[in-house]
């Protein structure tokens, strides 16, 4: 998810940072770059409206460039140029060094710099403030916002002025301490803001300063910032199960990160019999924005009624990608690789001539004998994925919101612009069936009100049922 990764395309690189980089230049070399390996912009040239709208504003892009001064701004056209491309996995990113901060003994050598210590830090009670901005509507820029990890912070509105917003960390992780200002925020406009980004509190060589942001429903998609739900700044785990009544159980997954995909197996196993005691079963998936498939393949066999269909994957053929492949060539992608040599260039090709189209599993249960799966725009990726296979299942009724299709493209390939300052990440793979839910996310059976209680929602439909 674009929302995940942004943060990780802060590379460790040489500082090219002094070099005056002109943005049409860069953009140019971006659209050229994408539109000869991006598998999702083969879908926007195959339909005719579609490439007619992506020229209009590229050339728009292109007239806004020539008249930007600001080097480190040009990020802001390059962002919007690939959200044309409707593909979540895709995005530029700037080429920053960071401290070392591989031992417990070099990060306290860094807090206690002289570079870190010059961050503000304010004072703050977060046993009454993180209940204030729990309270906050999405269209509210103050609220509880998080990148899907470890950071967790609260936009609030500085006092004794109109205009000014700080985004303070509310969750303690290795480098950031309560009360930290990650962000400083001033409202331009409605839904505008000029925003600096104190990425220096995270060990980086410079802050992202950007003019005239975009930041609404809860998103800021430059910084992989969006609002989280009530409990998820505590120390709450990212998985729950419990007993609703004599025949619903509840379990929550709030992430498939592949840090937990062990603690997982373990939360499964001690979960089995309840699970198999009672009819119904409730799987909460709001706000997963995914992680590795196989933090969910253990529950496959609740929702298991016919054999699963698999997705055919295809690769996008051209030199560039050819080339990005072999640079981490294993013994896992030679044949690939030479598949894609022997191919005819910027065409599509099957990632793989040996995969099976259908998956059937090995054990099925005969409880639960009915699966409320609930998901809305925070449920992503690999979330999906688990998704798709559940809605293949005779058991199962989804309700909610439409997820947030992250799931069309993937293999993500870096490149990176001529002169050093930005990272291009494109995907290289496409998903036959998955990229038609891309941007547009997997619709539920049961569309519901964020402001309904999802819950009793999908115990009225176990009484129907």
């Amino acid at each position: 998810m674009r929302i995940f990764i942004t943060l990780g395309l802060l590379l460790v690189t040489v500082n090219l940072f002094g070099q005056n980089c002109d943005c049409l230049s860069e953009l140019s070399h971006v659209i050229t770059y994408f539109e000869n390996n991006n598998p999702a912009f083969q879908k926007i040239k195959n339909n005719p409206k579609d490439y007619m709208k992506y020229r209009q504003e590229s050339e728009k892009l292109k007239t806004a460039t020539k008249l930007e001064k600001d080097s480190d701004r040009c990020i802001v056209y390059l962002d919007r140029y690939v959200s044309l491309l409707k593909d979540h996995h895709s995005d530029i990113g700037f080429q920053m060094t960071r401290t070392d901060l591989s031992t417990p003994e070099l990060i306290a050598k860094f807090k206690s710099s002289k570079n870190y210590l010059q961050f503000e830090k304010a004072s703050i009670d977060t046993v009454q403030l993180i209940p204030l901005l729990r309270a906050k509507k999405t269209s509210d820029i103050e609220g509880i916002y998080s990148d899907g990890g470890k950071i967790v912070f609260g936009i609030i509105k500085k006092e004794h002025t109109l205009n000014q917003y700080q985004g303070v960390v509310l969750k303690k992780n290795k480098l950031l301490e309560v009360g930290h200002v990650l962000l400083e925020l001033t409202q331009t406009e409605s839904q505008m803001f000029d925003v600096n980004y104190n990425v220096g509190l995270l060990g980086f060589n410079f802050n992202r300063i950007f003019k005239n942001l975009k930041i609404e429903n809860g998103q800021i998609t430059n910084f992989g910032f969006s609002k989280i739900h009530s409990g998820s700044a505590s120390n709450e785990k990212e998985y729950e199960f419990k007993t609703v009544n004599d025949s619903v159980n509840y379990l929550r997954l709030s992430s498939f990160d592949h840090k937990l995909t062990d603690q997982l197996d373990s939360f499964y196993n001690d979960i089995d019999k309840l699970i198999q005691a009672k009819p119904y079963l409730i799987i909460d998936l709001r706000n997963n924005g995914g992680g590795s498939e196989k933090s969910y393949l253990n529950l496959l066999p609740y929702a298991y009624t016919r054999p699963l269909k698999i997705d055919a994957t295809s690769v996008w053929v051209s030199p560039d990608n050819i080339k990005r492949y072999e640079e981490i060539a294993s013994d896992g992608n030679t044949e690939l690789i030479e598949r894609m040599k022997k191919a005819k260039p910027f065409t599509f090709i099957p990632y793989s001539e040996k995969g099976s189209d259908t998956w059937t599993l090995e054990t099925s249960t005969t409880y639960p004998k009915k699966i409320a799966l609930l998901f809305d725009r925070g449920t992503a990726s690999a979330a999906e994925g688990m998704i798709l296979y559940f809605l293949q299942s005779d058991k199962v009724i989804t309700i909610g919101d439409n997820s947030g299709g992250y799931i069309g493209y993937g293999n993500v390939m870096p490149g990176q612009t001529p002169c050093g300052k930005y990272t291009i990440r494109s995907t290289t793979t496409k998903y036959e069936e998955k990229s038609k839910y891309e941007f547009v996310g997997i619709e539920p059976m049961h569309k519901v009100a964020k402001e309904k209680d999802w819950i009793s929602y999908a115990m009225s439909l176990f009484s129907k049922n």
